[in-house]
């Protein structure tokens, strides 16, 4: 027995080292497929997955998915061409007919395509004929790109897009309504976006840092004229606009906020890409401490249904039911926790896509809760 006892505790010790050493390694491995998909910035891609089959007289014939036969509004982008199909004429077992417009370059038969949430490329004068300025915003680490809508009113709309390194395309969707209401229209860039100062890191912190650059935004917006704000965010931008609300001593300046697909909790997200990723269960954990350690991610600050207490301001919120990056379910438990403050609005679609599905919905909702919290009435 004393022999097999000698024996078996060498091998213990390796088993207890070795499984020790792949404990480790999945949960660095599995912290490294959250720095690249969450804190490394990168350009939002706009993958061509679908075929053009035919071209004319106002159409397009479109290989079918479930994206080509969805109603609504979309972009269609190819290398060489950018236009926008609406209406859904025919569906056969393959194949999609759509009304189309094409605003840049010439779609042919034989084109990959894109179809593009954003619905417009290009920037305000662009896309809707509308005039802005390029202005530069300073901020605590550098100079800052934006676009300004000019307007009337002394309440001004920042506009916070989600994750890429500049997205402030997401604002074109509804920017025509937005400007009926006066308001001057701010679309910010913030730290690790195109043109925009690198934070000391070179990662995303979805707002713990982020935040200043918005307060930036707001100090510009006062230089100006400006006497209190509407925020919208959009995805990730929910994070960064929650977070200043928590944080900056101007949260009194801001009269309501508006949130699309918000991310409200960062952990889920990431939950969500373990998911996607088949990352075993039991590296998870470990891969979210070692996200905080490395990469300074406090989690428990970046959770807004458990920070739903500091809330103080009307939040709208439009979400989609079929949402895979941020799940409605954290959107439905920050309005059960309050109610009295968020106004949920929710469409049966995915990620940032309710306009798309319904503008007209999307706007009509938009413009009504501005007036009711600003008083900006078109």
């Amino acid at each position: 027995m004393s022999k097999l006892r000698q024996v078996g505790q060498p091998v213990l010790v390796v088993l207890i080292v070795l499984s020790l050493l792949v404990a480790v390694g999945g949960g660095w491995w599995a912290s490294n497929v959250l720095r690249d998909e969450l804190l490394v910035p990168h350009a939002a891609p706009v993958v061509p997955d679908l075929d053009v089959l035919a071209v004319g007289s106002g159409r397009v014939v479109l290989s079918r998915t479930d994206l080509s036969e969805t109603e609504g509004i979309w972009g269609l982008a190819s290398p060489t061409a950018y236009g926008q199909v609406s209406t859904v004429a025919s569906v056969t077992d393959d194949r999609v007919e759509r009304i189309l417009r094409e605003f840049d370059g010439e779609f042919v038969a034989g084109d990959r395509v894109a179809m593009d949430a954003y619905a417009f490329a290009g920037d305000p004068l662009e896309a809707h004929g509308v005039a802005f300025e390029d202005v530069v915003v300073s901020g605590d680490v550098g100079f800052f790109p934006a676009w300004l809508v000019p307007g009337r009113s002394t309440t001004w709309v920042i506009f916070v897009h989600g994750k890429g390194v500049d997205e402030r395309r997401q604002v074109l969707r509804s920017l025509p309504a937005l400007r009926e209401t006066g308001m001057p229209i701010l679309a910010a860039t913030y730290r690790n976006d195109d043109n925009a100062p690198r934070s000391e890191s070179g990662f995303r912190s979805w707002g713990l840092s982020e935040w200043r650059d918005i307060e930036a935004a707001m100090d510009f917006g006062l230089l100006q004229g400006a006497e209190d704000f509407v925020l919208i965010g959009h995805s990730g931008g929910a994070e960064i606009i929650s977070t200043l609300l928590h944080e900056s001593e101007k949260v009194g300046l801001v009269r309501s906020v508006v949130f699309d697909s918000p991310v409200l909790s960062l952990e889920t997200v990431a939950d969500e890409i373990f998911e996607r990723r088949n990352v075993p269960s039991v590296f998870r954990s470990f891969a979210k401490r070692l996200v905080s350690l490395r990469f300074n991610i406090d989690w428990a600050r970046l959770d807004q249904v458990e920070r739903a207490a500091e809330f103080d301001v009307p939040i709208l919120i439009f979400h989609g039911t079929e949402d895979e990056i941020a799940p409605i379910e954290v959107s439905e438990a920050m309005a059960a926790a309050i109610p009295d403050l968020v106004t949920l609005e929710q469409t049966d679609t995915g990620h940032l896509y309710s306009w798309n599905r319904d503008p007209v919905r999307y706007e009509e909702v938009l413009l009504r809760f501005l007036a009711a919290t600003t008083g900006d009435v078109p």
